[in-house]
């Protein structure tokens, strides 16, 4: 096992902690991990990726379930157009997407590098949220349930493309449904992710992705050790400053995507 090998098994533990602290962020970077360390396709590790990311969140539901912390009536109205739509995406759509998805002269986007753009905006996205947060929108009035289907609908589509569980973005339109404390919000939005992931993933196997089990069970097994860590510390830390470190460490793997794969393209 080489020196990139062990760090990739070390992300693997990451995976699972920022999980267990956060409640969401665990595809962003298990994803480059996966890519650049195990030399994964970048199609197939959002596939991989949602397989991680459901155990993991799994771990981190059942106990919140257990704490009463989960709203039933916005995991509900938040949860099914999601669960169809991110569905739809890796059963279907996803392997639709041409391998060459854009040339112009010597610039070539593949679809690979397509996913990890997408990505990589998004984390960028979130690393913003979670540096200069905005403020709650707990004593916010509740949205039209028609663009919260819409919103769901959109969310499953982008996480399918892009392997994530949508924790970061669940969280707001949950809010948006029924006013509720944040951890509710997070502990809703956990038990989404889990769900997502496992239907994504179910899409997956049912388009007969090839998967590398002894590998996967391994970055899996790794990640829950990481999640239970994750939970049994995170009434100790400052949460605050927590998700501002991750914040900064989620910006620097996006630009480091990006360059790597935009110098890629000309090569």
């Amino acid at each position: 096992m080489d020196v990139l090998h062990i760090l990739g098994y070390s992300g693997a533990l990451l995976t699972g902690l920022v999980l267990g602290l956060l409640g969401g962020g665990g595809a962003a970077v298990s994803i480059p991990i996966l890519v650049y360390a195990f030399g994964v396709e970048a199609s197939i590790a959002t596939g991989y990726s949602l397989l991680i990311v459901a155990f993991t969140a799994l771990l981190g539901s059942i106990q919140n379930i257990r704490l009463g912390h989960v709203r039933y009536g916005a995991l509900a109205k938040c949860g099914l157009p999601a669960l169809i739509s991110i569905y739809v995406m890796r059963r279907y759509l996803i392997h639709s997407i041409p391998d060459v998805f854009f040339s112009y002269g010597s610039f070539t986007l593949t679809k690979n590098s397509f996913i990890l753009f997408i990505l990589a905006f998004f984390m960028i996205i979130v690393a913003r949220n979670m540096i200069w947060p905005r403020p709650s929108r707990t004593e916010a009035k509740p949205e039209p349930y028609l663009l919260v289907l819409v919103q769901s609908v959109v969310i499953g589509l982008f996480t399918g493309l892009v392997g994530a569980g949508g924790g970061f973005l669940l969280i707001p339109l949950i809010l948006a449904v029924e006013p509720m404390e944040f951890r509710n919000a997070t502990a809703t939005s956990l038990v989404l992710v889990t769900l997502n992931s496992t239907i994504g993933f179910i899409g997956d196997l049912q388009s007969h992705l090839t998967i590398d089990w002894v590998f996967l069970g391994t970055f899996v097994a790794l990640s829950a050790a990481g999640v239970l860590g994750g939970i049994s510390i995170a009434n100790k830390v400052d949460n605050v400053k927590l998700r501002r470190i991750f914040g900064y460490t989620m910006m620097a793997i996006a630009i480091y995507i990006l360059i790597r794969e935009v110098t890629s393209q000309f090569r």
